[in-house]
């Protein structure tokens, strides 16, 4: 069934996406001439993120206790990128079930993978919509886009810091994992109070290279954006992302993350830079996933 709200998913976003195109003014883009060293440099700060958000998780596992060479830690960037590729299965928990079905392979205990998983799949998200809001509150072309709702960033910028603080994180970690697992969480099995802080601010580290990524794609295809848009396009990216990963129902957040990019680009660019800006960004996301698993599966078997 989760299959088959994917697959019209799919088609809805492309049916979408074709009614969209027609009603687009594509003249501007006769003379678009692609920087490819721009796009080189996005894919080596996406890959370099991929890569930071496994780092993360072996970071959690080994404050669990879990003992990790470097032989261990390459067949969990491996394990990463194969269950990172279930993201594109409706469904963000076959992600964060893939990590526990091959890590436990690995003979990691499932209790201490399924902690570390979902605290850095809550810690993700959460960071990167608290990067996003903290950008719109900084940045004056987007407080002044945000009018009087400026005030409810500020808000939700205060609720972000509050849902980061550890001892606040653990409590409703505990009480996600017990929906999740219909079962207590032992406090023994979450980590430090510390090691949630650090790993807080890893992942901000990461949403924010990852949206800087986004922002090199557009600026390679439309080479008149400027630094001043830079901090919109990063707190828009950042939302774009966060989005997709709420929605569960779109695989990988095809057509989410889309709709936001489009619908926030095209106040500072032509719409069909933004289409095509959007499209492109999708496009390289996959490749950069397939990437990311090949280099992973390589470094590997180069053990």
């Amino acid at each position: 069934m989760k299959r088959l709200i994917g697959f019209g998913f799919y088609i809805l976003v492309a049916i979408f996406l074709v009614l969209y195109a027609q009603s687009l003014d594509f003249s501007g883009l006769e003379n678009l001439d692609i920087n490819y060293g721009f796009l080189v440099l996005a894919t080596l700060l996406a890959l370099f993120a991929r890569f930071w958000f496994a780092r993360i998780w072996a970071f959690f596992l080994s404050s669990l206790g879990v003992e990790l060479d470097t032989a261990s830690r390459k067949e969990l960037n491996l394990v990463y990128a194969k269950a990172w590729l279930g993201r594109y299965i409706p469904g963000s928990i076959v992600w964060v079930a893939g990590k526990v079905y091959f890590a436990s392979k690995l003979g990691i205990s499932k209790t201490k993978l399924a902690v570390s998983s979902y605290l850095e799949a809550v810690i993700q998200l959460a960071t990167t919509l608290l990067l996003a809001v903290l950008l719109v509150v900084l940045d004056p072309m987007t407080r002044e886009l945000a009018g009087g709702a400026i005030w409810l960033m500020v808000v939700l910028l205060l609720i972000g810091v509050i849902a980061l603080y550890p001892p606040v994180l653990a409590r409703y970690a505990g009480f996600g994992y017990r929906l999740l697992k219909k079962q207590q969480l032992d406090p023994a099995n979450l980590p430090t109070g510390n090691v949630m802080l650090q790993a807080s601010l890893r992942f901000t580290l990461s949403a924010l290279i990852s949206s800087l990524a986004f922002y090199l794609v557009l600026f390679a295809i439309y080479p008149d954006l400027g630094l001043g848009q830079l901090f919109y396009v990063l707190a828009l990216t950042s939302i774009a992302n966060a989005l997709s990963m709420v929605a569960v129902f779109a695989p990988a957040g095809v057509g989410v993350r889309e709709g936001v990019l489009i619908a926030g680009l095209a106040v500072i660019v032509d719409p069909a830079i933004a289409l095509l800006a959007a499209l492109l960004m999708r496009v390289l996301s996959i490749v950069w996933d397939g990437l990311f698993f090949l280099i992973a599966k390589g470094l590997q078997a180069a053990k």
